[in-house]
């Protein structure tokens, strides 16, 4: 069925439809406050310098002290449990800046600058615990990773519980301001980025009008994420009307390896009965309200049944930990009924909390299981060698190995490094599309029998540095809507040929190369 683009400026493809709409919005004060904040953190850093050289000038034996500590630290960061590019970007750092790095080396270890904040949190991981955990029997492809997701992160996994999957972000908040409309008694929503426009308007009517009936409204969002989108004047309207609102790690300006932490998770909570999470923030270029790089591809998911529970339980383990304030899970769990499903459904988090990379580890599990397909979809590919050589692998062996990417650059650094990853394992059979006028922002891995469908980025700070979310599930109608949607980005994208590969000239390979170097920090 051919594209027809109507007066409005909507291409509908089936159950697709995508906004064109094109809006602008600044927020002067949300860049100042980034400029100060920018400036006062490179004052410190300067500070930093400055003090170095003058401690090199006027002690001669610091220069030796220097090398000899930065030595220690090389060795130590090569006897971590950090994965191989981390431990080449860290020695690296640390031999082109002996003087000073070592001392920015031992301050960003956990067990300085996060031992309390991780102690803290992890005393709400155990609330998982008190999820009734079914007496099911799970056969096939998913029985590893399922049974992994809950030795590692407490993760139940249901088979009473029904998912939906939605190809866009407008589709997607569509049906979460209609759900949001029947909530009784709560409502949870936790984003990454939050920002003023259409589409928090609408939130906002629906959210103001289910406060005032008494329903228990929490927002949490994440400082860094937002603080140039969310309006100061917006915080206190929401706050005014009797919404709770809660920042994650505030950007403060103060030097601190802390501030990489970021939560960046998409959730949302209705009772109990109805959760969400996937690819999408809230703000209207998700929605293609407001065009920024093209077309903006989204994915999100619908989880209706005792399922929500696992997604319930992380966002009062987050809420917990960010105010302080106990809660009592019990109220909020146990409130949907069974319903008909046609598989085996995890919603899961991950976060630097946990003794494991969780994401990282599902994603390479998934990975590892496929047979006869693997797409991925992603827009940043910045993984480290353990999941190259698993995708690597997978097409030698015959699968049929796909991985769909932007065709426009949100972060152009990032998409040179994206872009060189995806062109070096073509060779191995990997077959790489690029979508045509488009920005893909979706998170979606799928083979022939399963999917992970959530926040979770194809990339190192994504496996190690951030909070995200998630939901794997092997349901057949669900699957299918995944494999669907690659159709349809394979039949509107550009398939790589060895004559399109940019890491054919030897300046963009060199170019790769150098921001290669810093990779684990995109």
């Amino acid at each position: 069925m051919k594209n027809s683009i109507n007066l409005r400026g909507r291409i509908k493809q089936s159950d697709h439809i995508y906004a064109l709409k094109i809006k602008t919005e600044s927020n002067g004060l949300g860049v100042l406050k980034t400029i100060i904040v920018m400036l006062l953190i490179a004052l410190q850093l300067a500070f930093l310098v400055v003090s170095y050289l003058y401690l090199a000038l006027a002690f001669q034996t610091y220069l030796l002290i220097s090398v000899f500590l930065s030595l220690i630290a090389c060795i130590h960061v090569l006897s971590t449990d950090y994965h191989g590019q981390a431990k080449a970007t860290w020695v690296f750092f640390l031999l082109i800046s002996f003087g000073f790095g070592y001392i920015m080396y031992f301050l960003s270890g956990k067990k300085i600058m996060f031992a309390k904040s991780k102690k803290k949190i992890n005393k709400y991981i155990n609330k998982n615990d008190t999820l009734k955990v079914q007496e099911i029997k799970i056969a096939g492809d998913i029985k590893n990773l399922s049974n992994y997701l809950y030795n590692a992160g407490k993760f139940v996994t249901y088979n009473n519980s029904k998912t939906t999957y939605f190809s866009s972000g407008a589709s997607f908040f569509d049906d979460i301001i209609e759900e949001m409309k029947k909530a009784k008694e709560f409502i949870f929503l936790e984003f990454f980025i939050i920002s003023n426009g259409v589409l928090l308007t609408r939130i906002l009517d629906v959210l103001t009008q289910k406060a005032n009936e008494g329903v228990d409204v929490r927002i949490i969002y994440d400082d860094m994420g937002s603080h140039r989108t969310l309006k100061r004047k917006t915080k206190n309207f929401i706050l005014k009307n009797g919404i709770k609102l809660q920042s994650f790690n505030r950007l403060v300006p103060i030097f601190n390896i802390a501030l990489n932490l970021r939560d960046h998770r998409k959730i949302v909570v209705i009772d109990g009965k109805v959760s969400y999470t996937g690819g999408a923030n809230l703000a209207d270029e998700y929605i293609n309200e407001k065009r920024m790089h093209g077309y903006w591809k989204d994915e999100g998911i619908k989880i209706e049944g005792k399922a929500t529970d696992n997604l319930t339980i992380a966002f009062l383990s987050q809420w917990e930990f960010l105010t302080g304030n106990q809660v009592d899970c019990s109220k909020y769990i146990n409130k949907a009924q069974e319903n008909k499903s046609q598989g085996i459904v995890v919603p899961f988090v991950s976060g630097p909390n946990y003794a494991y990379s969780i994401a990282q580890n599902s994603y390479l599990e998934l990975i590892s299981s496929a047979k006869e397909k693997l797409y991925i979809m992603t827009p940043y590919f910045i993984p480290d060698e353990t999941i190259l050589n698993a995708i690597v692998n997978k097409a030698k062996a015959g699968v049929d190995v796909r991985l769909v990417l932007p065709s426009i650059a949100d972060k152009k650094f990032v998409y040179i490094v994206t872009r060189n990853n995806a062109e070096k394992i073509m060779d191995s059979g990997v077959k790489v599309y690029t979508m045509d006028n488009s920005f893909v922002h979706s998170k979606v891995v799928v083979t022939e029998s399963m999917a992970i469908v959530g926040s979770i980025n194809m990339d190192l700070r994504s496996f190690n540095q951030q909070f995200e979310s998630a939901v794997l599930t092997n349901e057949k109608s669900t699957v299918s809507a995944v494999q669907k949607d690659f159709d349809f980005a394979f039949k509107y994208s550009k398939k790589i040929e060895e004559k399109d590969k940019k890491r054919n000239k030897v300046a963009y390979r060199s170019l790769a190369g150098l921001f290669n170097i810093i990779s684990p920090f995109m």
